[in-house]
């Protein structure tokens, strides 16, 4: 009973933790090579990033002098087209002005037309008006030379008020060409200043869209950046942990070495069932399998689901099929499909110490079987979540993982 309820606690505890997988030896240096060809890929695309982000802010610098520099423009073209438009207030008053002296001037012109048509009615009422009858009018030679010079004055003053409404109305009609001329000039000048205004405008439009382009661009790049450097930054740890792995690796494959060489030396063995793939441990436990430790106890990268997750055992690279052997002796829990674990062995070794052993493709015990040390219980393969071929092996004691490198 109390082992069926120690079988029973091992297994939920187990179930509940997060499975971790490791890819076999043979792969890792491939696995290594595309990481670091992503890395190289990635400082590739980064080089151009910031290419691309110095291209944008050279543009941005330029872009911003030539806006600099067309605002002033804007500026000038601005004060010149006031400055016409000024001109022409002036010109139109003065035409203004001008049309009212013109005005004024009809109206005199008018009275004194109508004073000369007046007289000049009268002379054709009363028929030709001559020295003669101007002589035979007089009473005296006196008074014939009064009503000559009478007649020379009115003549004369016919004259002057003629020449004087020529003069005017040329005066005001010269005056008032002359300000539509100038009115015409400032229209055409204050057109062209409109025109200039508006290229001006259109060209800081234009300047002002490839400005805002750069800064898209650039912000563009850094943002690409950022996840780049992020990238870089990941596939770093990656490589860095898989270094460290790999000197664990070999460091625990040259201690399984030195053992299997005492062990050979020795004479030594295994209990009933075990054969010449057995490996003796240098501490209490023995090495299930003999290969390197691909993934070793603690926190690391998991491969599948691609983040930093805590591994509860160690992982040991090997081929498909290799024997599996009990790290000692003890009584077998559970002999069956466990989720994550695939094909999984549990042996309970007592005192509170119980190993797993994972991802077998094929078990050679059953739940209930007493092994002893050394003895084949299983073949090792790449069942569950597992990338490939190995064992993983775990050690826990009252049912917390612990490393199994401290046990064997």
């Amino acid at each position: 009973m109390a082992q069926k309820s120690l079988r029973f606690r091992i297994t939920a505890f187990l179930l509940s933790t997060a499975v971790f997988v490791s890819v076999p030896l043979s792969t890792l240096q491939a696995e290594d090579e595309d990481l670091n060809n992503q890395l190289s890929g990635v400082q590739q695309q980064m080089d151009s990033q910031n290419a691309k982000k110095a291209d944008a802010e050279a543009r941005i610098g330029t872009i911003s002098q030539q806006l600099h520099q067309i605002e002033n423009e804007l500026a000038q073209a601005t004060a010149n087209l006031k400055n016409y438009q000024n001109q022409r207030s002036q010109v139109e008053q003065q035409i203004l002005q001008n049309q009212k002296a013109l005005e004024a001037a009809q109206k005199r012109l008018q009275g004194r037309e109508g004073v000369f048509t007046k007289r000049v009615r009268d002379i054709y009422i009363n028929g030709r008006l001559s020295y003669l009858d101007v002589f035979i009018g007089a009473k005296d030679f006196s008074d014939f030379a009064n009503r000559l010079e009478m007649l020379k004055r009115i003549i004369d003053s016919d004259i002057a008020l003629i020449n004087a409404i020529k003069t005017e109305r040329a005066e005001i009609n010269q005056r008032k060409a002359a300000l539509e001329d100038e009115k015409k000039q400032i229209v055409e000048l204050e057109q062209k200043a409109k025109e200039a205004q508006a290229t001006i405008v259109k060209k800081k439009q234009e300047r002002q869209a490839v400005l805002d382009k750069a800064k898209t661009d650039k912000a563009a790049a850094e943002q690409e950046l950022a996840a780049l450097q992020q990238s870089s930054a990941n596939i770093k740890a990656m490589l860095q942990a898989r270094a460290a792995q790999r000197a664990a690796a070999a460091a625990a494959a040259a201690a399984a070495a030195a053992a299997a060489q005492q062990q050979a030396s020795s004479g030594g063995g295994g209990g009933g069932g075990s054969d010449a793939g057995y490996v003796q441990g240098t501490g209490q436990l023995a090495w299930p399998v003999s290969g390197p430790i691909t993934s070793p106890f603690g926190y690391r990268f998991h491969p599948i689901y691609g983040r930093e997750i805590f591994h509860s055992g160690i992982d040991i690279g090997v081929d498909e099929g290799t024997p599996v052997h009990a790290a000692d002796s003890g009584v077998v829990v559970e002999a069956d499909w466990i989720d994550g674990y695939g094909n999984a062995v549990i042996i309970d070794h007592g005192n509170g110490m119980s190993t797993l052993y994972g991802h077998n493709s094929e078990l050679a015990v059953s739940a209930g079987q007493t092994v002893s040390k050394g003895q084949v219980i299983a073949y090792a393969g790449s069942t569950g979540n597992s990338t490939g071929p190995h064992v993983h092996f775990e050690v826990r004691v009252n049912g917390d993982p612990v490393n199994p490198l401290n046990y064997l």
